[in-house]
């Protein structure tokens, strides 16, 4: 073999390293087309066959892990045409035979010297070029069998016989005439019979004619497919053997061209139809011979100039065109005979001497066997156009002589057109505006919004509109404009375009912009703010007035600061305004009143006033703002109760410790500490709950699906119960905070325990006495339940009466000699904190049941 075919791409695998170099080395210097690459294992080159494409395998038997047999059967699964070539230094009859069984192109055992390789060089070559060409041949009848499959008709194989009696017909004949190949093939049909009478005699003798000449023939003619159609038909065939019998064989292919037959028949009414259009359209129609004389013409030419028809075929297009355009004439007449199109504007003399303007555009034209026939084209009336442009003209003078920037786009958006101004404006020259897109000249946001109202104007009936936009100039500098902009329409009434007018309104803008800032600001303050003149009428108040007043703030304008305010405040607010007014150096003053609501409630409020800038020195109102400081007084008032509490109730047990450590000195009896112990234990007790009312406040953390009856039993295992017992009734799960609810249920307990049972009571000085009545004591019942908008916590214990319940929650308030009166306290901050509300009635068994409710409805 030559080796100077096409490239071919070898994978070899071995595992002597030697060996597989000095195999690549022999077989490209032996065959200049083969590329080798090569892998040391079998699993190595089943990785390189997935990454690239190979022509042929040659593979060593012996190799560790994956053997040149399971190799070459995995190939074979993947890549089932791949040459493979077992090349092995181990060869015996069993592989051999196992080759073949899995498949393998070729098996060639590996010998001395270097003529093996020029043997394994043609092994590959020969199988790969009998691959390549099985898969040429495949490939070529695939395209046939696609080529056939996909044509527009059938392919057939017939005798020559009156009938055409088929041997062969492809698939297209049931979708061309109704019956399948197999009918006309067994002859249950006869292509002949589907054939129209009128055409089996024309039909017979053209193809024979044909014949006899030795030509192949091409036919159209008539049938009538199987469910009574009539199709034209169009056939080409030729004889291609001769049978036994001396019958022609022929071959050919025929088609549906009844679709073509029928644009035929209305090429020719179109044809008369376009005569009959071009004689009534408007413009003048002209077909002019390449001398120049008259060839065609519509009715509208002798209309236009007014000479007969019999005139116009005599004349020349130099009679129709004024003599100061000839020279013009003819050179685009000559121009259009080179480059087959031309647009010339003259102007035509009629036949009672008035002048008139048209624009002709004209296109060669060749007849029917191509050679060159004329200029056939239009000729339109521009004299009305040429009259706008002079209008126009007039136009763009007064455009370039107003100050205001303008500018003209076209239907693209591109810009066509600016006046001087708008150079001036943008700091350009106008050659380098025009043809610019305008986001050169303007952000993109703004040309979108000019782009969506000329759509708007487009879809509406107004006729122009207005938009605030931003220029940037050459320099940079960035200036606000008003833009009145319109679109424009050609002659046709389709959008062409727009035309804008802008006037700069940057310094009135921004001036504006000013304004709302500080209109933003003050309604983002979130206290009221508000203006009053040199009268005290109000001027301006924002939209916090509403919250704290009832009043909308247009009800406020123009009335009097009395509507909100009561006389001796507004007397207090006057000094402090005199004051003011009296030292420079003052720029506001603040003082607390009272607001009052449209319902007559008074807020305690905080009021900042300042002073507005004079006019001409004059005093010109004030300018405040009021604070809502209910909160601030609740606080104020909690605070005083608080510490009133806290140094009522830590002064006692502190007396108390005093006074036992004294007693404890003096006389030397150390049982007096056990009594001052106790009172600084009912301190630390105290303490502890002053802390927990001060760290919570009224706030909760985070938020769970609590279940009721667990909290409570973790709750009860915390606290000192005694002999008292915990029942649970229902099963519910409420959203809270889980650390403070469970405080709830511990001060709850507690509570019950401590002040809910007989112990409680004041107890005798005589011990005996004090053993009885705790011998004759009942252990306390304490239960949690549910309700139907929320729980409740019941003991059977000594209960609270009916005047004290309203009282309970208040910090402080104790029944007890040991309690520190904010146990409950607590409990309402809870509820409070959670949005609940709770409340103290008396339970089933006599004693105190305090209800949570949580919602409307379970």
């Amino acid at each position: 073999m030559s080796g100077h075919g096409e490239e071919i791409s070898v994978l070899h695998v071995d595992d002597d390293p030697d060996l597989g170099d000095l195999v690549a080395v022999h077989l490209k210097r032996t065959h200049g087309n083969l590329s080798v690459c090569t892998e040391r294992s079998a699993a190595a080159g089943l990785e390189r066959l997935s990454e690239h494409t190979f022509d042929c395998v040659v593979s060593d038997h012996d190799m560790p892990g994956m053997g040149g047999l399971e190799f070459l059967k995995v190939v074979r699964e993947e890549y089932e045409e791949l040459p493979f070539i077992l090349f092995t230094g181990k060869g015996n009859e069993e592989i051999a035979s196992d080759a073949i069984s899995a498949g393998v192109t070729e098996y060639l055992q590996k010998g001395m010297g270097t003529d093996q390789y020029a043997v394994l060089a043609n092994r590959i070559e020969r199988a790969v070029e009998e691959r390549r060409a099985k898969t040429a041949l495949e490939e070529s009848e695939r395209m046939l069998s696609t080529l056939i499959s996909n044509l527009p008709g059938m392919v057939y194989r017939a005798r020559n016989e009156p009938d055409w009696p088929m041997e062969f017909v492809s698939d297209g004949a049931a979708e061309l005439v109704g019956y399948s190949s197999e009918a006309l093939e067994r002859g249950d049909i006869s292509w002949g019979a589907l054939i129209k009478d009128s055409e089996t005699e024309r039909l017979w003798e053209t193809v024979q004619t044909c014949i006899a000449a030795g030509e192949p023939f091409e036919v159209s003619y008539q049938i009538e497919t199987a469910d009574g159609e009539t199709r034209w038909m169009w056939e080409r065939g030729r004889v291609v053997d001769t049978d036994d019998n001396g019958v022609e064989i022929l071959e050919g292919f025929i088609t549906d061209v009844t679709a073509r037959e029928e644009r035929e028949r209305e090429l020719a009414d179109q044809r008369a139809f376009t005569e009959n259009l071009i004689d009534s359209v408007d413009d003048m129609f002209y077909v002019v011979g390449t001398d120049g004389s008259l060839v065609r013409w519509n009715d509208t030419v002798q209309s236009a100039t007014g000479y007969t028809n019999e005139k116009l075929a005599s004349m020349g297009i130099d009679d129709l065109i004024v003599d100061s355009d000839h020279e013009k004439l003819w050179r685009i007449f000559n121009e259009t005979l080179e480059t087959g199109y031309g647009t010339i504007e003259a102007g035509i003399e009629t036949a009672d001497g008035e002048r008139l303007q048209y624009e002709f555009r004209g296109t060669l034209i060749e007849d029917e066997r191509g050679d060159l026939f004329g200029i056939a084209g239009i000729g339109r009336d521009i004299t009305e156009r040429k009259r706008r442009e002079r209008e126009l003209r007039e136009y763009r003078t007064l455009v370039e002589n107003v100050g205001d920037p303008m500018y003209v786009l076209d239907r693209d958006g591109t810009v066509e057109m600016v006046n001087e101004a708008m150079a001036a404006h943008l700091g350009y020259d106008r050659s380098e505006i025009v043809g610019s897109e305008p986001a050169r000249f303007m952000p993109d946001a703004d040309v979108e919004k000019a782009t969506e109202l000329i759509h708007d104007l487009l879809d509406d009936e107004r006729t122009w509109a207005s938009y605030e936009m931003r220029t940037i100039s050459a320099d940079g500098t960035v200036r606000i404009n008003e833009d009145r902009i319109a679109p424009l329409f050609d002659e046709d009434g389709n959008f062409d375009g727009s035309v804008g007018v802008m006037r700069e309104t940057t310094e009135r803008k921004q001036r504006k912009r000013e304004l709302e800032r500080y209109e933003t600001i003050i309604e983002a303050v979130g206290d009221p703010v508000y203006t009053l003149d040199e009268e005290g009428v109000f001027t301006y108040v924002n939209e916090a007035i509403e919250r704290l007043t009832g009043f909308e703030p247009d009800a406020l304008i123009g009335e009097h600061i009395s509507t909100i305010m009561a006389g001796e405040d507004i007397d207090r607010g006057s000094d402090l305004i005199r004051t003011m007014l009296s030292d420079p150096t003052r720029q506001n003053v603040t003082f607390e009143t009272d607001i009052v609501d449209q319902d007559g409630d008074h807020t305690p409020i905080e009021i900042h006033i300042a002073l507005l800038p004079a006019v001409d020195g004059e005093f010109n109102g004030t300018a405040g703002v009021i604070r809502d400081i209910s909160d601030r007084k609740d606080r104020e008032r909690q605070l005083a109760e608080f510490a009133s509490v806290v140094s009522h109730d830590l002064r006692n047990p502190l007396n108390v410790v005093k006074g036992r450590i004294s007693v404890a000195r003096t006389s030397g009896d150390v049982s007096h500490l056990e009594a001052a112990e106790s009172a600084a234990d009912r301190m630390d007790e105290l303490i502890n709950d002053l802390l927990t009312l001060a760290r919570q406040g009224d706030r909760v953390g985070e938020t769970t699906m609590v279940d009721l009856a667990a909290l409570a039993g973790q709750a009860w295992a915390d606290v000192e119960t005694g002999e008292a017992t915990l029942e649970k009734h229902g099963t519910a799960t409420v959203e809270a905070d889980a650390a403070r609810l469970r405080a709830v249920f511990e001060n709850l307990f507690r509570n019950s325990v401590e002040h809910g049972s007989a112990s409680d009571q004041p107890q005798p000085d005589d011990a005996v006495e004090r053993e009885c009545r705790a011998a004759t004591s009942t252990p306390i019942t304490v239960s949690v339940g549910t309700m139907d908008t929320g729980f409740y916590v019941a003991d059977d214990g000594a209960g609270i009466p009916p005047e004290e319940r309203d009282d309970v929650f208040e910090r402080g308030y104790t029944t007890s000699d040991t309690g520190t009166g904010f146990g409950l306290a607590i409990v309402g901050e809870v509820a409070q904190a959670h949005g609940w509300s709770v409340s103290v009635t008396e339970s089933d068994g006599g004693g105190a049941r305090f209800e949570f409710t949580t919602s409307s409805e379970r």
